[in-house]
């Protein structure tokens, strides 16, 4: 499959995630959008062993919950700010479809990622299982891992991983932790060979935000890796953002 077409099914799937959070169909329950700018900053080990250097990017997110499931999506335009480079982007796309009352879903992600001379998408197919409760959520999911890129495609093993959050009040004022992580297994040697030479690669990141207001929510991230975006071993950035909610 081209990458066109790869690109046209993240776009589809995320265009299905109403940014705007607008009512779209009789199903619909809730959902919310955001934009955000955001600084980030590599620390000195992964600067050592790596290519990358400190970026500013801009973030428009949403998501939406349904009576059959959710939604949720984002697009990312990278090194904004930056003379004499190119923009990136990243594209993110998940559905989960409940299966009855069980707290199973179907689960499907898409992620896109292009830069001058380089592209990468992941598709992961599989179950999610849902669990909830007052001000927290954890959503585990696993799934089939297939990967068209650049130098590689195909079936790339496996992919698990969670999106888990909690929200809490403290001196007056409200919060909210969350963590979104990627497990990696299994993957094929000619993928692993540029990620760390390394069959198991670990992708996420910790996040605590300000709710300041319905509008503005200030945040800092800790973005993290172990044998993955190009790169061997650990990589460590810190993520400053703010977001305005609309």
């Amino acid at each position: 499959m081209s990458f066109q077409k790869n690109f046209l099914r993240a776009l589809t799937l995320l265009c299905l995630v109403p940014l705007f959070a607008k009512k779209a169909s009789a199903d619909y329950e809730w959902g919310f959008g955001d934009i955000s700018l955001n600084r980030l900053y590599w620390d000195s080990s992964t600067k050592q062993k790596s290519t990358k250097t400190d970026f500013n990017y801009l973030e428009f997110e949403g998501g939406a919950q349904y009576t059959w499931g959710e939604t949720y999506g984002f697009f990312d335009i990278e090194e904004i700010g930056k003379r004499g480079e190119l923009n990136r982007t990243a594209a993110k796309g998940i559905a989960r479809y409940y299966l009855g009352k069980t707290n199973i879903s179907l689960y499907a992600h898409v992620y896109n990622f292009t830069q001058a001379g380089f592209s990468e998408q992941n598709r992961v197919y599989g179950l999610g299982y849902q669990l909830t409760g007052k001000g927290w959520w954890f959503k585990p999911f696993l799934g089939f891992h297939d990967v068209t890129q650049t130098y590689f495609n195909g079936s790339n093993g496996f992919m698990g991983g969670w999106i888990v959050g909690y929200s809490f009040k403290a001196v007056g004022e409200e919060f909210l932790l969350a963590d979104w992580h990627e497990l990696e297994f299994a993957r094929k040697d000619d993928y692993a060979a540029a990620n760390g030479k390394s069959n198991v690669g670990q992708n996420g990141a910790a996040s605590l935000w300000w709710v300041a207001s319905k509008s503005i929510t200030p945040g800092v991230q800790w973005r993290y890796a172990v044998n993955k975006l190009g790169t061997e071993g650990n990589l460590n950035a810190l993520i400053l953002s703010v977001k305005y909610t609309f």
